[in-house]
């Protein structure tokens, strides 16, 4: 019960003041028109559709506790279970990724009548998208008490994202980095988006990681 009414609560927030709605509709946009505007081939459309997948997710994450933040605090005191929040955070996020990442890769003009292809292609999406939200749900704390650690943080993590796979001296430690660049590498590389499963899987460890040392951190900080 617990669990449902602040799912509830956070659906809500997520479409509330139509940030989510309106990254949604320009990346679905421009999966529709960037072949001819800008005369590229699939592969290279569908590596800007993993970024802007990656900054929705971020963005609407980050929007989502900022709203958590701001008009959640007198239904959180009602409550009182910070593991029922976790929960209904953390299926918001899935909710969101799974929706965004299928709608958008259905209206990319990628989908074809290869099933492999058209299920990697989703996964990659919502992997990608899971990666921005788990960074989002880890410097979380820029809504709160650490407001620079955040900011700070977050800034770091999609620098790292987007340039982990392409500046060398990142190549030693490319696994601890989110695998956003390494996915548009690989994509590039192998010419064939089905050969992205194994760095989606990457994406989704990745993302898994996170979420749990957030809930773990912002469980000592709340007890402190």
């Amino acid at each position: 019960m617990k669990i449902r009414i602040l799912l509830k609560t956070y659906l809500q927030f997520v479409f509330q003041d139509f940030l989510y709605l309106t990254m949604l509709f320009s990346i679905i946009v421009f999966g529709l028109t960037a072949d001819h505007l800008l005369n590229i081939d699939s592969n290279e459309k569908y590596s800007l559709l993993l970024i802007g997948m990656f900054f929705l997710s971020l963005f609407s994450t980050m929007n989502l506790y900022r709203n958590d933040k701001n008009y959640n605090h007198y239904l959180k005191q009602k409550v009182n279970n910070y593991w029922a929040e976790v929960i209904s955070q953390f299926l918001t996020v899935i909710i969101l990724n799974v929706i965004s990442g299928i709608l958008i890769f259905i209206f990319s003009l990628i989908l074809n009548e290869d099933i492999l292809l058209d299920t990697v292609g989703t996964l990659s999406l919502i992997s990608v998208g899971l990666v921005g939200s788990s960074i989002a749900t880890l410097f979380q704390s820029q809504w709160q008490t650490h407001t620079s650690v955040g900011q700070v943080g977050t800034l770091v993590f999609v620098y790292l994202a987007l340039s982990g796979s392409v500046i060398s001296f990142f190549s030693y430690i490319e696994w601890l980095l989110p695998p956003l660049s390494k996915m548009i590498v690989s994509l590039h590389n192998n010419s064939s988006i089905i050969k992205l499963l194994p760095v989606s899987g990457q994406g989704f460890l990745y993302a898994l990681v996170l979420f749990i040392i957030s809930c773990f951190i912002y469980k000592k900080n709340k007890k402190s």
